[in-house]
């Protein structure tokens, strides 16, 4: 049995790794499935049936059956169940073309300095913080240097992402107060707490981004950004994410929601979805602002600067691109390879395998 295959070599990754098993996909996918107690839910041995041929078509365990609620009596054909692509499967499609090339994405500083050299739309960087050194601008920083930049700036937040982190992990925000600024904990920002304080690790301290309206009006705590995924150079999908009420971060593995993009028109799809929630949200949930058909300012030149990016960078098959829209044009916050395909395929009615085999 299939299924059983993939589930026993996660029971074993997770014991050889230490890992708990509920941090898994297949834990995730059995409480969905339990905790869920609408009428329109499949008996447990058709589930397992789909769950076999689609372990056995993707060459996978089809994480993608839970995500998208295939266990819901309206998925009743399979063909459409196959064209939702599992996180294992996308991974085959986004090999890189030479390993070699990984750290140029995986680095946050080293990605920043190459998108700014070619003239690439980036978040504005005061200042890095690496191997107990200041730099910016491609200049080393002394400490009072780093202590006039921050006595100087005015924006109400600074944000302060760790190098080499990913899924909204490692990133801080500090506020600023009437004699500087503070992260969460009380520390405040000097060259010296810096030092003290972020040693462990590199860190780059970022000016707030300031999103467009329309964007801002789901929900304004968050920087709500579009997840584009490229193949080959082209953009092929797209999920709009936003954050919860109070939360700074709009990634749907912290709560945020997913919402398809149109590629042609840029237009949102009628409601979003949250990481193993079979809800459909039609609005969200916090604002009530209803997605369907809101346009996302700068679709086309969002587009293009994905693209450019791409060709740019040409050393790998597949990334997702998270991009924020501001009153002024699109900024690439970061590129993630190995991202998955959840994200853009969420809040549509049909998956985008056909994107990856017509490729």
């Amino acid at each position: 049995m299939t299924l059983l295959y993939y589930f026993l070599r996660t029971w074993f990754a997770c014991v050889r790794r230490r890992k708990s098993f509920r941090r898994t996909s297949f834990h995730d996918g059995k409480v969905m499935y339990k905790n869920y107690k609408g009428d329109d839910k499949k008996g447990l041995l058709q589930v397992l049936h789909e769950l076999n041929v689609l372990s056995r078509y993707w060459k996978c365990f089809p994480d993608s059956y839970f995500r998208f609620a295939m266990f819901k009596k309206e998925y009743d054909s399979m063909e459409l169940m196959k064209t939702y692509v599992p996180q294992g499967a996308y991974a085959r499609y986004c090999v890189n073309r030479n390993p070699k090339y990984q750290v140029l994405i995986d680095d946050k500083i080293l990605f920043h300095d190459i998108m700014t050299r070619y003239g690439l739309p980036v978040p504005e960087r005061l200042f890095s913080f690496s191997y107990d050194m200041f730099k910016a601008d491609g200049h080393l920083l002394s400490d009072q240097e780093v202590d006039q930049i921050l006595s100087s700036f005015t924006d109400p937040q600074i944000f302060i992402k760790r190098n080499m982190c990913g899924e909204g992990s490692g990133v801080h925000l500090a506020k600023r107060k009437e004699d500087g600024y503070y992260v969460a904990s009380g520390l405040k920002l000097t060259a010296a707490t810096i030092r003290a304080h972020f040693n462990k690790a590199e860190y780059l301290f970022e000016r707030q981004i300031v999103q467009h309206p329309v964007m801002a009006q789901f929900n304004a705590s968050s920087v709500n950004t579009c997840r584009i995924i490229t193949y080959k150079n082209k953009a092929i999908a797209c999920g709009a994410r936003f954050g919860r009420e109070g939360s700074f971060i709009d990634n749907a593995a912290k709560g945020g929601l997913v919402v398809s993009v149109d590629m042609q028109t840029g237009l949102l799809g009628a409601y979003g979805l949250r990481e193993y929630d079979a809800t459909k949200y039609y609005e969200h949930p916090d604002s009530h602002v209803a997605f369907k058909d809101v346009a996302v300012p700068f679709w086309h030149e969002m587009v293009a600067a994905v693209e450019r990016t791409s060709i740019m960078l040409p050393y790998y098959s597949s990334v997702g691109f998270d991009v924020a829209c501001t009153p002024n044009g699109p900024v690439i916050i970061e590129v993630n390879t190995g991202t998955g395909a959840s994200a853009p395929q969420m809040g549509k009615d049909r998956g985008i395998a056909d994107l990856f085999l017509k490729g």
